[in-house]
Protein backbone atom coordinates (compact mmCIF):
# COMPACT_ATOMS: atom_id res chain seq x y z
CA UNK A 1 0.00 0.00 0.00
CA UNK A 2 0.93 3.53 -0.74
CA UNK A 3 1.26 5.99 1.95
CA UNK A 4 -0.02 9.29 1.91
CA UNK A 5 2.51 11.89 1.33
CA UNK A 6 1.13 15.16 3.61
CA UNK A 7 3.55 17.04 1.61
CA UNK A 8 2.55 20.54 2.84
CA UNK A 9 1.08 21.84 6.06
CA UNK A 10 -2.34 19.84 6.32
CA UNK A 11 -3.93 21.58 8.96
CA UNK A 12 -4.03 24.98 7.81
CA UNK A 13 -7.31 24.21 5.66
CA UNK A 14 -9.17 23.35 9.50
CA UNK A 15 -9.72 27.26 10.13
CA UNK A 16 -10.11 28.02 6.20
CA UNK A 17 -13.70 28.64 5.84
CA UNK A 18 -13.39 30.07 1.88
CA UNK A 19 -11.30 27.27 0.99
CA UNK A 20 -13.77 24.61 -0.80
CA UNK A 21 -13.38 21.84 1.09
CA UNK A 22 -15.25 19.76 -1.17
CA UNK A 23 -14.34 19.24 -4.81
CA UNK A 24 -15.85 18.12 -8.53
CA UNK A 25 -13.06 16.67 -10.92
CA UNK A 26 -14.34 16.68 -13.86
CA UNK A 27 -12.74 13.80 -16.67
CA UNK A 28 -14.76 14.36 -19.91
CA UNK A 29 -18.33 13.10 -19.12
CA UNK A 30 -17.12 11.23 -16.10
CA UNK A 31 -16.89 13.30 -12.71
CA UNK A 32 -15.58 12.26 -9.22
CA UNK A 33 -16.08 14.39 -5.82
CA UNK A 34 -13.01 14.37 -3.93
CA UNK A 35 -11.25 16.56 -0.48
CA UNK A 36 -10.53 19.55 -1.86
CA UNK A 37 -7.98 19.88 1.31
CA UNK A 38 -6.06 16.09 0.01
CA UNK A 39 -5.61 17.47 -3.46
CA UNK A 40 -4.09 20.91 -2.61
CA UNK A 41 -1.56 19.87 0.41
CA UNK A 42 -0.43 17.53 -2.43
CA UNK A 43 0.33 20.68 -4.78
CA UNK A 44 0.33 24.45 -4.65
CA UNK A 45 -0.74 24.80 -8.72
CA UNK A 46 -3.92 22.77 -7.84
CA UNK A 47 -4.66 24.14 -4.79
CA UNK A 48 -4.85 27.56 -6.76
CA UNK A 49 -7.38 25.86 -9.41
CA UNK A 50 -9.74 24.89 -6.61
CA UNK A 51 -9.56 28.64 -5.36
CA UNK A 52 -9.87 30.35 -8.51
CA UNK A 53 -12.53 27.81 -9.97
CA UNK A 54 -14.47 28.18 -6.50
CA UNK A 55 -14.10 24.22 -6.48
CA UNK A 56 -14.65 22.34 -9.63
CA UNK A 57 -11.37 21.02 -11.31
CA UNK A 58 -11.17 20.05 -14.57
CA UNK A 59 -7.93 19.60 -15.64
CA UNK A 60 -8.34 21.43 -19.06
CA UNK A 61 -3.95 20.71 -19.98
CA UNK A 62 -4.87 16.88 -19.62
CA UNK A 63 -8.08 16.61 -22.08
CA UNK A 64 -6.42 14.92 -24.96
CA UNK A 65 -3.83 13.30 -22.59
CA UNK A 66 -4.32 9.86 -21.88
CA UNK A 67 -7.76 7.63 -21.41
CA UNK A 68 -10.14 8.47 -18.29
CA UNK A 69 -9.15 5.96 -16.07
CA UNK A 70 -5.70 6.69 -16.65
CA UNK A 71 -6.06 9.91 -15.28
CA UNK A 72 -8.73 8.92 -12.23
CA UNK A 73 -5.64 6.43 -11.37
CA UNK A 74 -3.49 9.52 -10.74
CA UNK A 75 -6.17 11.55 -8.39
CA UNK A 76 -6.46 8.04 -6.63
CA UNK A 77 -2.39 8.27 -5.71
CA UNK A 78 -2.78 11.41 -4.51
CA UNK A 79 -5.14 9.85 -1.94
CA UNK A 80 -2.52 7.66 -1.47
CA UNK A 81 -3.54 4.76 -3.14
CA UNK A 82 -1.16 2.42 -5.44
CA UNK A 83 0.04 3.67 -9.28
CA UNK A 84 0.77 0.44 -11.29
CA UNK A 85 3.15 1.73 -14.02
CA UNK A 86 3.61 0.48 -17.16
CA UNK A 87 4.48 1.54 -20.50
CA UNK A 88 1.24 2.38 -21.69
CA UNK A 89 0.35 4.80 -18.96
CA UNK A 90 3.84 6.02 -18.43
CA UNK A 91 3.34 9.05 -20.41
CA UNK A 92 0.11 9.99 -18.70
CA UNK A 93 1.62 9.77 -15.46
CA UNK A 94 4.47 11.96 -16.23
CA UNK A 95 2.32 14.66 -18.08
CA UNK A 96 0.04 14.65 -14.92
CA UNK A 97 2.73 14.91 -12.53
CA UNK A 98 4.68 17.35 -14.41
CA UNK A 99 2.20 19.73 -15.64
CA UNK A 100 0.28 20.12 -11.88
CA UNK A 101 3.76 19.65 -9.85
CA UNK A 102 3.16 16.58 -8.39
CA UNK A 103 7.18 15.90 -7.54
CA UNK A 104 6.74 12.76 -5.38
CA UNK A 105 4.63 11.11 -8.71
CA UNK A 106 6.92 12.48 -11.17
CA UNK A 107 10.23 11.33 -9.27
CA UNK A 108 9.15 8.06 -8.71
CA UNK A 109 8.00 7.83 -12.85
CA UNK A 110 11.27 8.67 -12.89
CA UNK A 111 12.74 5.74 -11.14
CA UNK A 112 10.49 3.37 -13.13
CA UNK A 113 12.02 4.83 -16.46
CA UNK A 114 15.44 4.09 -15.36
CA UNK A 115 15.15 0.73 -14.72
CA UNK A 116 12.56 0.01 -17.75
CA UNK A 117 13.58 1.72 -20.60
CA UNK A 118 14.31 0.40 -23.58
CA UNK A 119 16.24 1.02 -27.20
CA UNK A 120 12.66 0.43 -28.48
CA UNK A 121 10.69 2.97 -26.58
CA UNK A 122 13.71 4.94 -25.94
CA UNK A 123 12.26 7.37 -29.10
CA UNK A 124 8.70 7.65 -27.68
CA UNK A 125 9.86 8.82 -24.20
CA UNK A 126 12.50 11.37 -26.04
CA UNK A 127 8.79 13.01 -27.45
CA UNK A 128 7.63 12.74 -24.20
CA UNK A 129 10.48 14.85 -22.62
CA UNK A 130 9.76 17.68 -25.18
CA UNK A 131 6.45 17.93 -24.51
CA UNK A 132 6.79 18.90 -20.81
CA UNK A 133 6.81 22.50 -19.84
CA UNK A 134 8.57 22.18 -16.65
CA UNK A 135 12.15 22.72 -17.77
CA UNK A 136 13.78 21.23 -14.47
CA UNK A 137 11.98 17.93 -15.76
CA UNK A 138 12.70 17.79 -19.00
CA UNK A 139 16.15 18.34 -18.29
CA UNK A 140 15.58 15.20 -15.81
CA UNK A 141 14.11 13.05 -17.99
CA UNK A 142 16.82 13.88 -21.22
CA UNK A 143 19.60 13.24 -18.53
CA UNK A 144 17.97 9.32 -18.05
CA UNK A 145 17.69 8.98 -21.94
CA UNK A 146 21.30 9.94 -22.96
CA UNK A 147 22.44 8.01 -19.62
CA UNK A 148 21.15 5.23 -21.91
CA UNK A 149 22.00 6.21 -25.08
CA UNK A 150 25.48 5.93 -23.60
CA UNK A 151 25.27 2.71 -22.15
CA UNK A 152 23.37 0.58 -24.96
CA UNK A 153 24.99 2.35 -28.02
CA UNK A 154 24.99 -0.30 -30.20
CA UNK A 155 21.38 -1.56 -29.97
CA UNK A 156 20.09 2.43 -30.10
CA UNK A 157 21.90 2.36 -33.28
CA UNK A 158 20.12 -0.66 -34.66
CA UNK A 159 17.03 0.62 -33.53
CA UNK A 160 17.60 3.98 -35.51
CA UNK A 161 18.58 1.92 -38.43
CA UNK A 162 15.61 0.01 -38.92
CA UNK A 163 13.70 3.52 -37.96
CA UNK A 164 15.23 5.38 -40.92
CA UNK A 165 14.60 2.17 -43.08
CA UNK A 166 11.05 2.30 -42.74
CA UNK A 167 10.53 5.66 -43.30
CA UNK A 168 9.82 6.84 -39.26
CA UNK A 169 9.46 10.21 -38.07
CA UNK A 170 12.49 10.51 -36.08
CA UNK A 171 13.54 13.61 -33.58
CA UNK A 172 16.32 15.60 -35.02
CA UNK A 173 18.27 16.61 -31.80
CA UNK A 174 17.98 12.45 -30.87
CA UNK A 175 18.89 11.76 -34.18
CA UNK A 176 22.54 13.83 -33.60
CA UNK A 177 22.82 12.98 -30.06
CA UNK A 178 22.69 9.10 -30.65
CA UNK A 179 25.13 9.54 -34.05
CA UNK A 180 27.52 11.44 -32.29
CA UNK A 181 27.87 8.67 -29.38
CA UNK A 182 27.99 5.81 -31.81
CA UNK A 183 31.40 6.22 -33.43
CA UNK A 184 31.21 3.01 -35.42
CA UNK A 185 28.41 2.90 -37.37
CA UNK A 186 27.61 6.68 -37.07
CA UNK A 187 28.86 7.73 -40.70
CA UNK A 188 26.49 5.25 -41.87
CA UNK A 189 23.36 6.37 -39.91
CA UNK A 190 24.27 10.42 -40.81
CA UNK A 191 24.49 9.47 -44.62
CA UNK A 192 21.24 7.42 -44.80
CA UNK A 193 19.04 10.38 -43.01
CA UNK A 194 20.16 12.89 -44.95
CA UNK A 195 19.43 11.15 -48.06
CA UNK A 196 15.69 10.96 -46.68
CA UNK A 197 14.96 14.92 -47.46
CA UNK A 198 16.08 17.98 -47.66
CA UNK A 199 14.92 19.12 -43.99
CA UNK A 200 17.31 16.33 -42.70
CA UNK A 201 20.40 17.81 -44.34
CA UNK A 202 20.03 21.32 -43.55
CA UNK A 203 19.60 20.67 -39.69
CA UNK A 204 22.92 18.79 -39.95
CA UNK A 205 24.94 21.73 -41.67
CA UNK A 206 23.18 23.71 -38.81
CA UNK A 207 24.75 21.42 -35.78
CA UNK A 208 27.87 20.59 -36.74
CA UNK A 209 29.41 21.44 -34.13
CA UNK A 210 27.61 18.65 -32.26
CA UNK A 211 29.57 16.21 -34.18
CA UNK A 212 32.91 15.00 -34.44
CA UNK A 213 32.98 14.54 -38.52
CA UNK A 214 36.72 13.62 -37.90
CA UNK A 215 36.14 10.32 -35.85
CA UNK A 216 32.78 9.55 -38.10
CA UNK A 217 34.78 9.86 -41.38
CA UNK A 218 38.60 8.70 -40.89
CA UNK A 219 39.58 9.53 -44.52
CA UNK A 220 39.31 12.34 -46.42
CA UNK A 221 37.54 10.59 -49.74
CA UNK A 222 34.33 9.30 -46.93
CA UNK A 223 34.28 12.64 -45.82
CA UNK A 224 34.04 14.12 -49.53
CA UNK A 225 31.48 11.58 -50.35
CA UNK A 226 29.40 12.80 -47.68
CA UNK A 227 29.94 16.50 -48.71
CA UNK A 228 28.85 15.85 -52.22
CA UNK A 229 25.52 13.74 -51.23
CA UNK A 230 25.13 16.87 -47.76
CA UNK A 231 24.52 19.10 -50.63
CA UNK A 232 23.22 17.76 -53.22
CA UNK A 233 19.99 19.72 -54.22
CA UNK A 234 20.98 22.08 -52.68
CA UNK A 235 21.96 25.27 -54.19
CA UNK A 236 21.45 28.44 -52.28
CA UNK A 237 25.17 30.29 -51.86
CA UNK A 238 24.34 30.26 -47.61
CA UNK A 239 24.37 26.40 -48.01
CA UNK A 240 27.91 26.48 -49.98
CA UNK A 241 29.49 28.62 -47.42
CA UNK A 242 28.06 26.27 -44.68
CA UNK A 243 29.27 23.44 -46.61
CA UNK A 244 32.96 24.96 -47.89
CA UNK A 245 32.88 26.24 -43.56
CA UNK A 246 32.29 21.98 -42.79
CA UNK A 247 35.19 21.17 -45.17
CA UNK A 248 37.74 24.05 -43.89
CA UNK A 249 36.82 22.74 -40.07
CA UNK A 250 37.06 18.97 -41.41
CA UNK A 251 40.64 19.57 -42.62
CA UNK A 252 41.90 21.68 -40.27
CA UNK A 253 40.81 19.00 -36.91
CA UNK A 254 41.80 16.43 -38.93
CA UNK A 255 45.48 17.64 -39.85
CA UNK A 256 45.62 18.54 -36.05
CA UNK A 257 44.77 15.14 -35.39
CA UNK A 258 47.15 13.63 -37.40
CA UNK A 259 50.18 15.81 -36.37
CA UNK A 260 49.42 14.94 -32.54
CA UNK A 261 49.21 11.40 -33.46
CA UNK A 262 52.32 11.38 -35.33
CA UNK A 263 54.06 13.52 -32.69
CA UNK A 264 55.07 10.39 -30.41
CA UNK A 265 56.24 8.65 -32.81
CA UNK A 266 58.69 11.00 -33.75
CA UNK A 267 59.72 11.81 -30.43
CA UNK A 268 60.60 7.84 -30.17
CA UNK A 269 62.42 7.90 -32.99
CA UNK A 270 64.91 11.16 -31.68
CA UNK A 271 65.29 9.38 -28.90
CA UNK A 272 66.33 6.25 -30.69
CA UNK A 273 68.84 7.65 -32.53
CA UNK A 274 70.28 9.86 -29.75
CA UNK A 275 70.98 6.49 -27.66
CA UNK A 276 72.79 4.73 -31.14
CA UNK A 277 74.71 8.03 -31.26
CA UNK A 278 76.07 7.41 -27.36
CA UNK A 279 76.82 3.65 -28.21
CA UNK A 280 78.94 4.53 -30.84
CA UNK A 281 80.86 7.05 -29.46
CA UNK A 282 81.25 5.01 -26.47
CA UNK A 283 82.47 2.30 -28.50
CA UNK A 284 84.96 5.03 -29.74
CA UNK A 285 86.13 6.54 -26.92
CA UNK A 286 87.38 3.02 -25.37
CA UNK A 287 89.80 3.09 -28.49
CA UNK A 288 91.36 6.43 -27.98
CA UNK A 289 94.55 7.20 -26.45
CA UNK A 290 96.07 10.32 -25.33
CA UNK A 291 94.54 14.16 -25.46
CA UNK A 292 91.46 12.22 -27.20
CA UNK A 293 90.78 10.49 -24.15
CA UNK A 294 91.06 13.28 -22.15
CA UNK A 295 89.12 15.33 -24.73
CA UNK A 296 86.13 12.92 -23.93
CA UNK A 297 86.34 12.01 -20.75
CA UNK A 298 85.66 15.72 -19.74
CA UNK A 299 82.57 15.96 -22.11
CA UNK A 300 81.41 13.35 -20.45
CA UNK A 301 82.01 14.55 -16.73
CA UNK A 302 80.19 17.90 -17.92
CA UNK A 303 77.46 15.93 -19.13
CA UNK A 304 77.52 13.66 -16.00
CA UNK A 305 77.74 16.95 -13.59
CA UNK A 306 75.21 18.88 -15.12
CA UNK A 307 77.49 21.22 -16.12
CA UNK A 308 75.72 21.07 -19.95
CA UNK A 309 73.37 18.74 -22.20
CA UNK A 310 74.79 15.82 -23.06
CA UNK A 311 76.02 16.66 -26.83
CA UNK A 312 76.48 12.68 -28.20
CA UNK A 313 75.69 13.77 -31.94
CA UNK A 314 78.74 16.76 -31.59
CA UNK A 315 81.13 14.07 -30.06
CA UNK A 316 80.53 12.19 -32.77
CA UNK A 317 80.92 15.09 -35.29
CA UNK A 318 84.62 16.32 -33.55
CA UNK A 319 85.80 11.96 -33.85
CA UNK A 320 85.05 12.03 -37.37
CA UNK A 321 86.93 15.16 -38.18
CA UNK A 322 89.57 13.64 -36.01
CA UNK A 323 89.63 10.62 -38.32
CA UNK A 324 89.85 12.36 -41.71
CA UNK A 325 92.37 14.92 -40.26
CA UNK A 326 94.51 11.84 -39.25
CA UNK A 327 94.10 10.00 -42.53
CA UNK A 328 95.39 12.96 -44.45
CA UNK A 329 98.46 13.66 -42.47
CA UNK A 330 99.46 9.71 -42.40
CA UNK A 331 98.69 9.78 -46.38
CA UNK A 332 100.80 12.92 -47.38
CA UNK A 333 104.09 12.33 -44.92
CA UNK A 334 104.33 8.88 -46.05
CA UNK A 335 107.00 8.72 -49.02
CA UNK A 336 106.26 5.32 -50.11
CA UNK A 337 102.31 5.65 -50.15
CA UNK A 338 100.18 6.60 -52.67
CA UNK A 339 99.81 10.80 -52.79
CA UNK A 340 96.37 11.98 -51.84
CA UNK A 341 95.63 14.56 -54.00
CA UNK A 342 93.72 17.89 -52.93
CA UNK A 343 89.99 17.54 -53.37
CA UNK A 344 89.95 21.52 -53.75
CA UNK A 345 92.82 21.34 -56.30
CA UNK A 346 91.31 21.13 -60.11
CA UNK A 347 91.81 18.57 -62.39
CA UNK A 348 94.21 18.68 -65.26
CA UNK A 349 92.85 18.51 -69.01
CA UNK A 350 94.15 14.79 -70.56
CA UNK A 351 92.49 15.12 -74.01
CA UNK A 352 95.51 15.44 -76.29
CA UNK A 353 96.37 18.41 -78.40
CA UNK A 354 95.18 18.12 -82.20
CA UNK A 355 91.97 15.84 -80.98
CA UNK A 356 89.04 15.93 -83.50
CA UNK A 357 85.97 15.09 -83.11
CA UNK A 358 84.72 11.86 -84.55
CA UNK A 359 82.79 12.05 -88.02
CA UNK A 360 79.11 11.03 -87.75
CA UNK A 361 79.06 7.50 -89.10
CA UNK A 362 75.14 8.08 -89.00
CA UNK A 363 74.54 10.71 -91.38
CA UNK A 364 72.48 9.90 -94.41
CA UNK A 365 74.12 9.91 -97.94
CA UNK A 366 72.22 11.45 -101.34
CA UNK A 367 68.99 13.09 -98.79
CA UNK A 368 67.29 14.03 -102.07
CA UNK A 369 64.21 16.23 -101.43
CA UNK A 370 60.81 14.31 -102.00
CA UNK A 371 59.11 15.18 -105.03
CA UNK A 372 56.05 17.37 -104.97
CA UNK A 373 57.08 18.88 -102.28
CA UNK A 374 55.48 22.33 -102.77
CA UNK A 375 52.35 20.68 -104.41
CA UNK A 376 48.94 22.22 -103.12
CA UNK A 377 46.95 20.44 -100.14
CA UNK A 378 44.39 18.09 -100.80
CA UNK A 379 40.99 18.72 -102.43
CA UNK A 380 39.34 17.23 -99.29
CA UNK A 381 40.16 20.39 -97.74
CA UNK A 382 36.68 21.44 -97.37
CA UNK A 383 36.04 17.94 -95.23
CA UNK A 384 39.21 18.67 -92.95
CA UNK A 385 37.74 22.32 -92.19
CA UNK A 386 34.66 20.81 -91.00
CA UNK A 387 35.91 18.07 -88.82
CA UNK A 388 37.86 20.60 -87.31
CA UNK A 389 34.93 22.71 -86.65
CA UNK A 390 33.66 19.77 -85.15
CA UNK A 391 36.34 19.46 -82.98
CA UNK A 392 36.23 23.01 -81.88
CA UNK A 393 32.41 22.53 -81.09
CA UNK A 394 33.12 20.11 -78.93
CA UNK A 395 36.24 22.10 -77.25
CA UNK A 396 33.60 24.49 -76.28
CA UNK A 397 31.33 22.41 -74.81
CA UNK A 398 34.11 21.31 -72.41
CA UNK A 399 35.44 24.46 -71.67
CA UNK A 400 31.78 25.77 -70.04
CA UNK A 401 32.01 22.28 -68.25
CA UNK A 402 35.87 23.00 -67.06
CA UNK A 403 36.98 25.74 -64.15
CA UNK A 404 40.48 27.33 -63.66
CA UNK A 405 41.92 27.16 -60.22
CA UNK A 406 45.04 29.01 -58.99
CA UNK A 407 47.19 29.28 -55.76
CA UNK A 408 46.92 25.51 -55.42
CA UNK A 409 49.41 23.95 -52.78
CA UNK A 410 52.70 23.16 -54.40
CA UNK A 411 52.07 19.19 -52.90
CA UNK A 412 48.28 18.97 -53.57
CA UNK A 413 47.08 15.82 -55.34
CA UNK A 414 43.95 16.04 -57.49
CA UNK A 415 41.73 14.06 -54.75
CA UNK A 416 42.73 17.23 -52.34
CA UNK A 417 41.74 19.71 -55.09
CA UNK A 418 38.60 18.21 -55.77
CA UNK A 419 37.18 17.59 -52.41
CA UNK A 420 36.04 21.51 -52.17
CA UNK A 421 34.91 21.39 -55.56
CA UNK A 422 32.64 17.82 -54.88
CA UNK A 423 29.25 19.79 -53.71
CA UNK A 424 28.45 21.47 -57.01
CA UNK A 425 28.52 18.18 -59.40
CA UNK A 426 29.99 15.61 -60.62
CA UNK A 427 33.65 15.95 -61.52
CA UNK A 428 34.54 13.74 -64.39
CA UNK A 429 38.24 14.87 -64.60
CA UNK A 430 41.40 16.79 -62.39
CA UNK A 431 44.55 17.95 -64.24
CA UNK A 432 46.85 19.47 -61.87
CA UNK A 433 50.41 21.62 -62.79
CA UNK A 434 51.96 21.52 -59.20
CA UNK A 435 54.82 23.17 -60.34
CA UNK A 436 52.65 26.20 -61.35
CA UNK A 437 50.55 25.36 -58.55
CA UNK A 438 47.31 25.47 -61.05
CA UNK A 439 44.62 23.02 -61.40
CA UNK A 440 41.79 22.90 -64.38
CA UNK A 441 38.58 21.32 -62.99
CA UNK A 442 36.35 19.06 -65.41
CA UNK A 443 32.81 18.32 -64.76
CA UNK A 444 29.71 16.12 -66.03
CA UNK A 445 27.34 19.11 -67.07
CA UNK A 446 27.82 22.80 -67.67
CA UNK A 447 25.65 24.18 -64.57
CA UNK A 448 28.12 22.92 -62.29
CA UNK A 449 30.54 24.76 -63.50
CA UNK A 450 28.57 27.67 -63.55
CA UNK A 451 27.58 26.89 -59.74
CA UNK A 452 31.24 26.98 -59.12
CA UNK A 453 31.82 30.13 -60.46
CA UNK A 454 28.52 32.13 -59.05
CA UNK A 455 29.74 30.86 -55.90
CA UNK A 456 33.08 32.35 -56.07
CA UNK A 457 31.57 35.62 -57.16
CA UNK A 458 29.27 35.38 -54.53
CA UNK A 459 31.59 35.42 -51.83
CA UNK A 460 32.51 31.83 -51.13
CA UNK A 461 35.87 30.69 -50.21
CA UNK A 462 37.31 27.71 -51.55
CA UNK A 463 40.47 26.41 -49.66
CA UNK A 464 42.53 23.40 -50.86
CA UNK A 465 44.50 21.61 -47.88
CA UNK A 466 43.61 24.77 -46.01
CA UNK A 467 44.81 27.60 -48.15
CA UNK A 468 42.44 29.39 -50.26
CA UNK A 469 42.31 29.04 -53.64
CA UNK A 470 41.30 31.47 -56.77
CA UNK A 471 38.50 30.29 -58.82
CA UNK A 472 38.24 31.50 -62.47
CA UNK A 473 35.98 30.68 -65.65
CA UNK A 474 38.42 28.59 -67.99
CA UNK A 475 38.84 29.37 -71.34
CA UNK A 476 40.77 27.14 -74.22
CA UNK A 477 44.16 28.70 -74.79
CA UNK A 478 44.11 31.14 -71.94
CA UNK A 479 43.53 29.64 -68.90
CA UNK A 480 47.01 30.06 -67.71
CA UNK A 481 46.42 33.80 -67.42
CA UNK A 482 43.17 34.14 -65.78
CA UNK A 483 42.15 37.74 -66.70
CA UNK A 484 39.06 37.24 -68.41
CA UNK A 485 36.65 36.53 -65.25
CA UNK A 486 38.53 36.93 -62.15
CA UNK A 487 36.19 35.75 -59.23
CA UNK A 488 36.01 38.14 -55.37
CA UNK A 489 38.11 35.30 -53.88
CA UNK A 490 41.96 35.54 -54.08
Amino acid sequence: MARLALNRDFSRFLEDEEFPHRVEVIFGNKSVICSGMVLAQQSSIIEGLIRDDCGVLMFEKMENIGTVEQKVECIKYMYGAPLAFSHQNIDVILKFASLYGISDLFHKAIQWIEKNLTARNLFAMSNISESLENQSHLLKLKKVIENFIIKNTDAVGAELAEKITHGDEIDSKLFVHIVAQNPNNGATLLKDWTSKSSENKLYVLDTVKDLDFVTLFPTQGEFSGFVAQLSEGLDSVDVMKKVLALQQEYFVKSASKSQAQSQPAVVASGQEEQVEDTEENEEDDDGEEGEEEDDTSSIASSAKTGDGKPKSRQRGKNRKKRDKAEVWKATNESSKGPKVCNPNQPKKNTQPKNAQPPKNLNQPKNVHQPKNANMPKNVQQPKAAKQQKDVNSKCGNVAKRKVFVANIPSNATANDVKSPFMFCGTIVNVDVHSHKNIAFIEFNNEKSAATVLSAAKSGVKFTVSGQTVAVYEYTPGKASKPSAVQSSVV
